[in-house]
């Protein structure tokens, strides 16, 4: 049985009437926006967008419509406060949905343009896009918070670098050269390797990437050989940096009218194949601690790199940094102009807190009716008290209907739990590349302090024999010792 960690010390705290004060606060701002409206939610899976939908509904708006590029995995909405359509669009990766789904908004098909004009025959619904979406419109309609392409365009792995140095942001060493050049990358690559490889990201001719799409770990001349032809389809440059061990873990803020609120570190759950060596992202949680000189210098690096965002373009709204926490500290490894998933893992301490409307309100730049001072009090003291997150993955194979499975995880073995308290719930379901499979971790039978990650690969691993979802062998990040 987990036990729950008191907040690391140089935390802020807010007690509980402060906090509630908050979330009330940002509550009532969200009724004033969407209250007595429809709304359009656009860019999510359907199923995923099922809690927005609710909180919407509950704060006054009359009905909301969800565009989604395909059904996803969980609950979908409640047919009395939602309509949906999904697009069914199937790809190889997350980014390649984006694309689809970003192209189908530029020349929606007639089957979308009809939906969305019964639903909204005036034309005077609010939209709302994903949060990660570069579409400023939704089939012709303004997308209220949307990213303004100076935002979007910051998204570039190659880039990222140069905008931690004016910074003042302590990050690894790097090297950026052509994607066709056979003999640069060779080069890069033999001058950074400091035993374990290199890691190349590509840039965002192509638009942004994420989820490490375009980020390899070359080895040898046939991961190299494999990396190339990856960024050669998609992208101009390549960074090519060492491979750092250590956690991955991200650090996120948010840009308001008023100041910069930091939050608390959060563990990316980037797992491992070894044949052939490569990444797979695999989720967000907060129930790892760095040491607090580290969780320290993360929060104030966010700090540096949202007051660049906001002084430079104008950034308003979500960011994160994301990075390694290795033997000697955190290092970055790129930037991230938009609300990622590891915020979201953060605000589940806080589940009434209206997250999303709050990224869409600061990123309009509307008045907010608390400070961001008061938002990191919140926040920061709600995630320290109570963790949140697990572990997820698209995979390839087709799964059609949405299926729950409690488990435990015992001796580094993942069991359906039958009787026994469950350790937390796997769901399995449909998704764009086939299926997707998520680890919802219980948050008071989970150990506070170590990385989640471990964990993640044993219910991987029964879910991959149980479901034959095809992942093969996972393993977690080492620890770096500090």
């Amino acid at each position: 049985m987990a036990t729950q960690a008191a907040p690391p010390t140089g935390t802020t705290s807010a007690g509980g009437p402060a906090l509630q004060s908050v979330v009330d606060r940002l509550r009532d701002a969200t009724r004033s926006l969407v209250g007595g409206r429809r709304v359009i939610l656009a860019g999510v899976p359907v199923a995923a967008a099922t809690p927005t939908v609710t909180l919407l509904r509950a704060l006054g708006a009359e009905r909301c419509f969800v565009l989604g590029p395909a059904v996803g995995t969980g609950t979908l909405p409640d047919p009395d406060d939602a309509d949906w359509l999904s697009l069914d669009i199937e790809a190889p990766d997350t980014i390649a949905v984006f694309r689809r789904f970003e192209r189908a908004m530029v020349h929606p098909s007639a089957e979308v343009v009809e939906a969305l004009d019964r639903f909204d025959p005036g034309h005077d619904a609010l939209v709302l896009g994903a949060p990660y979406d570069a579409s400023t419109s939704v089939a012709g309609r303004p997308a209220f918070g949307a990213r303004r392409p100076a935002w979007v365009a910051v998204e570039d792995k190659t880039t990222n670098d140069a905008l931690f140095d004016r910074a003042g942001v302590t990050r690894p060493p790097s090297v950026v050269v052509p994607a066709g050049d056979v003999d640069a990358l060779r080069a890069a690559h033999a001058r950074l390797d400091a035993g374990a490889g290199t890691v190349w990201a590509g840039d965002a001719s192509d638009g942004f990437n994420g989820g490490g799409v375009l980020v390899r770990w070359v080895v040898d001349d046939g991961t190299a050989a494999a990396a190339r032809a990856a960024m050669a389809e998609r992208c101009e440059r390549v960074r090519v940096a060492p491979f750092l061990e250590g956690v991955p873990c991200s650090i996120h803020g948010m840009v308001t009218g008023d100041g910069i609120a930091v939050f608390r570190p959060v563990e990316m759950v980037t797992l491992r194949t070894t044949d052939p060596p490569a990444f797979r992202y695999g989720g967000a949680a907060t129930f790892f601690d760095p040491p607090a000189a580290d969780r320290e210098a993360m929060r104030e690096a966010a700090r540096l790199v949202g007051a660049v965002l906001r002084d430079e373009v104008g950034f308003a709204g979500s960011y994160g940094i994301d990075g390694v926490l290795t033997a000697e500290g955190f290092l970055p490894t790129e930037l991230n102009p938009r609300m990622g998933g590891g915020l979201g893992a953060v605000a589940r301490a806080l589940p009434d807190l209206p997250l999303l409307p709050l990224h869409w309100l600061a990123a309009a730049e509307r008045s907010l009716p608390v400070t961001a001072a008061e938002i990191e009090d919140a926040l920061v003291a709600a995630a320290d008290g109570r963790r949140a997150g697990g572990g997820w993955t698209m995979v390839s194979a087709r799964l059609d209907e949405t299926t729950e499975h409690p488990v435990v995880v015992r001796d580094g073995r993942c069991l359906p739990a039958g009787t026994a308290t469950p350790d937390g719930r796997v769901e399995a379901g449909p998704g764009p590349e086939g299926g997707f499979v998520r680890f919802d971790a219980a948050p008071d039978r989970t150990p506070i302090g170590p990385s989640i990650a471990p964990r993640v690969c044993a219910v991987l691993a029964w879910a991959d024999v149980e479901l034959d979802l095809g992942l093969g062998p996972l393993h977690p990040a080492t620890p770096a010792a500090r």
